[in-house]
């Protein structure tokens, strides 16, 4: 009687060591998925923070390209970002009801920009009324100031939610810590107690044959889960390790070579190819590829090739023989069985592209539970790739001519100053004015003066060196920095320069604008200063020497002439 009072005692306790074991890990489980939903939420609060700043962005380009152009296209999308715009400051509003500061923050954010909001709708009425020069003239420090605003509020609000969000990873990787102690913990542990038991029911073999079987099958299904939930952590800890790295990537190569590390590690037994949307989504390429694939799939495809993209979910062939496949897979060879799964990448509403797994069938594809958590992470790190390369491109360009704007030409020029100084190099700034381009706009229209800027961009770009920074200073006046040239280097290449814009050829609506003509003034470090703004100055001293002197040609700075110490 006491053997099998002892027998039942050990039976139990080992079933409440297993059950303690199994909701511990359910729980870990649990706080892990809610902590990585929160990781996710923090990431989209920061999406739509830089979405609104970029909006902003698009309406002010816009006020100008209008004030520039007076073109409606201007107009129509400016238009289009002040209808967005609430929107979006809405949905940022209705993310962080539970972080009063945030809420606080998102009320004072969408303060300013409904202020710059209506300082652009007064210029643009302004325009409309009373034309350029009252536009301009009603711009003022204020719109500048809201700006600014607008910035730093951003910034704020972005730190904010970084800060959260390494709180929220440091509780994710605790979750995940808590479960690979369990798992390890409980292993020995659980063994141990099954040892014991099975030592008890040894002892009564012949009594117990029964107990003893159902004793030893609960050993191996308790084995089987234990190796689960020691898989399920492990997966769950790389998981959660290839979210951080896609958080610190600076390109979309760096998420792309992560992503198929991870996953061949995750899925060792499936080869995987990600495809990417062109920016005018009419073609979508294989970007990186791991594995040996058991069948082939072409390198670029239509999106309407495959049904992932065609469907926004997931398209899984347990065997291609048997099930219709997408058009970019190939058959395979009979007797050859083969299961493949395509997955669509998508963040904020827009299709990136998909990811294509195949592997040996019949049967679905191991664990793709796994690859739809990373392909959801790896969608949400490319768009906000994308996004933070937009504002950055947006914040350095001119948009009419494609060049760099005269605030990043100011930051390039003290930096390769400093570059050249260290080096004992010298440098060249070259000042460039497009001839009478008063009486030429006046004579061809806004389109016509817009046309011939932006050739001017292009024949810059196109006829410079790499290392060389070309900017348009304002107007119709450019500046090119040309670091490592002398000032006879830069002469002869300003002359080249003259000469390739009198033989510009610029159509325009079927016809051909007629030839222009431009005066450049050269300066040159150290000889005519050490100080970026000196240098501009003086170049600019130069050009209108040349201009005083019948313009279409290049003057270097002369100190006697031009009068500028």
């Amino acid at each position: 009687m006491q053997k099998r009072t002892s027998s039942k005692f050990a039976l139990i306790f080992s079933a409440l060591v297993f059950v303690a074991i199994g909701i511990g890990v359910f729980i870990g489980a649990r706080r892990f998925i809610a902590d990585a939903r929160l990781v996710a939420h923090t990431h989209e609060v920061i999406s739509r923070i830089d979405e609104i700043q970029s909006m902003v962005l698009d309406a002010e380009s816009a006020e100008r390209g209008y004030l520039l152009t007076g073109s409606q296209a201007y107009l129509l999308d400016y238009q289009m970002s002040v209808e967005r715009l609430p929107l979006l400051l809405a949905a940022l509003s209705k993310s962080v009801p539970d972080n009063p500061d945030q809420l606080h923050n998102a009320t004072k954010l969408k303060e300013l920009v409904n202020r710059r909001l209506q300082q652009i709708q007064h210029v643009v009425d302004i325009y409309d009324a009373q034309g350029l020069d009252s536009a301009r003239a009603a711009i003022n420090q204020t719109a500048f100031r809201t700006t600014s605003a607008i910035r730093e509020q951003v910034r704020t609000m972005v730190e904010q939610e970084r800060e959260l969000l390494v709180e929220r990873a440091a509780s994710s990787r605790r979750s995940a810590d808590l479960l690979l102690g369990l798992a390890f913990a409980g292993i020995p542990f659980g063994l141990a107690v099954v040892a014991s038991v099975y030592g008890i029911l040894l002892s009564e073999l012949r009594r117990r044959s029964r107990a003893e079987k159902r004793a030893a099958n609960a050993s191996q299904q308790l084995a089987g889960n234990l190796e689960q939930i020691e898989r399920s952590s492990a997966d769950l800890q790389t998981l959660g390790r290839y979210t951080g790295l896609l958080q610190s990537c600076a390109n979309p190569e760096e998420a792309l070579e992560i992503s198929a590390r991870t996953l061949e590690a995750l899925m060792p037994n499936v080869a995987g190819s990600v495809y990417l949307l062109r920016a005018s989504n009419d073609r979508a390429e294989n970007i990186v590829s791991w594995g040996t694939p058991l069948i082939e799939t072409s390198a670029f495809l239509v999106p309407s090739d495959c049904w992932a993209i065609r469907r926004g979910q997931p398209h899984v062939i347990d065997d291609l023989l048997r099930d219709a496949s997408c058009p970019h897979i190939t058959r395979p060879e009979a007797g050859t069985s083969v299961a493949t799964a395509c997955i669509p990448m998508s963040a904020q509403g827009t299709q990136i592209g998909f990811l294509f797994l195949s592997g040996a069938g019949p049967g679905p594809l191991p664990r793709l539970n796994i690859a739809e958590s990373a392909v959801e992470q790896l969608s949400l790190a490319l768009s906000n790739l994308r996004l933070r390369e937009s504002l950055r491109l947006q914040s350095i360009r001119d948009p009419l001519t494609g060049l760099y704007n005269r605030r990043y030409l100011e930051e390039s020029l003290t930096r390769e100053i400093a570059r050249c100084g260290r080096r004992n190099l010298p440098l060249s700034v070259i000042m460039l004015d497009v001839d009478h381009f008063k009486q030429f706009n006046d004579t061809h229209g806004h389109g016509g003066g817009d046309a011939l800027l932006a050739a001017v961009g292009q024949l810059l770009s196109s006829r410079l060196r790499g290392e060389d920074i070309a900017c348009r200073y304002g107007g119709e006046e450019f500046t090119v920095i040309l670091p490592e040239s002398d000032s006879s280097d830069a002469l002869r290449r300003a002359e080249e320069l003259r000469l390739a814009l009198s033989q510009m050829s610029v159509p325009l609506s079927g016809k051909t604008l007629p030839p222009i003509t431009a005066s450049l003034g050269v300066a040159s470090y150290p000889v005519d200063g050490v100080a970026g703004l000196t240098l501009l100055r003086k170049a600019d001293a130069a050009l209108y020497r040349a201009k005083r002197s019948g313009r279409n040609r290049v003057a270097p700075f002369d100190a006697a002439l031009d009068g500028a110490g």
